[in-house]
């Protein structure tokens, strides 16, 4: 069974269709990548997904459970977490203190969830930053503390939107080193990104939406030679490549 299903799920503004009969099935365990062109309603199906938008059609079941109009929190509590395209860390507070802010939902007890955010710290290489204050961090270390804060909910499947944008070539490259640890640990991610090398190279599936609606799905070789993909998204300089 799917631990998540994602059934024809539409999210309408007024007369615009964000997101258009959407509908895909992500096994535990994989990488799932989503891509498409700027606007084709990637993150509002991920908002949908976390709980931020109930969707105007469709059903959302995550491990058997309908989630479809479920909280944002209670969406968390049961195993997802997500990052955000644009990272907002609380900029005058530390690095400990932003990432203590997801271990919270865990637990109501500060020394435990202080130790649990130190723990997913030294895993993400931050425990030497643990009393910086985020203004001060890198784009890069900003980036890995949004994730960071995300992994102390301790959760079963992790949302990235867009986590590598804006990061040199050897950035991208120690992140998905941390994607695939993270995926070791058992954790199911689906992402969102722009970095085709990137999100080719580490997606098990993915799927391809454009002005709303699914184009194509399947394995990375699959969608790099689908001609409705090249024409939409990829290029043909991409394509001969």
């Amino acid at each position: 069974m799917a631990l998540l299903e994602i059934n024809n799920v539409s999210k309408h503004f007024g007369g615009l269709k964000a997101v258009d009969q959407v509908s895909m099935s992500i096994e535990k365990g994989q990488i799932y990548g989503l891509i498409g062109p700027n606007g084709a309603g990637k993150s509002t199906l991920f908002n949908c997904v976390a709980g931020t938008y109930g969707p105007t059609l469709g059903t959302m079941i995550y491990s058997g459970k309908d989630i479809t109009r479920w909280k944002p929190w209670d969406i968390c509590k049961l195993g997802i977490a997500r990052t955000f395209q644009v990272v907002k860390p609380f900029q005058t507070k530390t690095v400990l203190y932003n990432t203590m802010v997801g271990a919270f939902i865990r637990t109501p007890n500060r020394s435990e969830a202080e130790d649990r955010s130190m723990d997913v710290l030294k895993s993400f290489h931050l425990a030497d930053k643990a009393h910086t204050l985020a203004k001060n961090l890198t784009i890069a270390d900003r980036k890995r503390l949004e994730v960071a804060r995300a992994m102390a909910t301790e959760p079963e499947m992790l949302l990235l939107d867009e986590c590598m944008a804006g990061l040199r070539p050897n950035e991208v490259d120690q992140t998905l080193d941390e994607i695939r640890q993270i995926r070791d640990r058992g954790i199911t991610i689906f992402m969102i990104e722009h970095i085709m090398r990137a999100i080719m190279s580490v997606s098990d599936r993915i799927t391809v939406i454009q002005f709303g609606r699914k184009i194509m799905d399947g394995t990375p070789q699959e969608v790099a030679k689908d001609e409705r993909v090249i024409k939409a998204y990829l290029g043909e300089s991409y394509a001969a490549a």
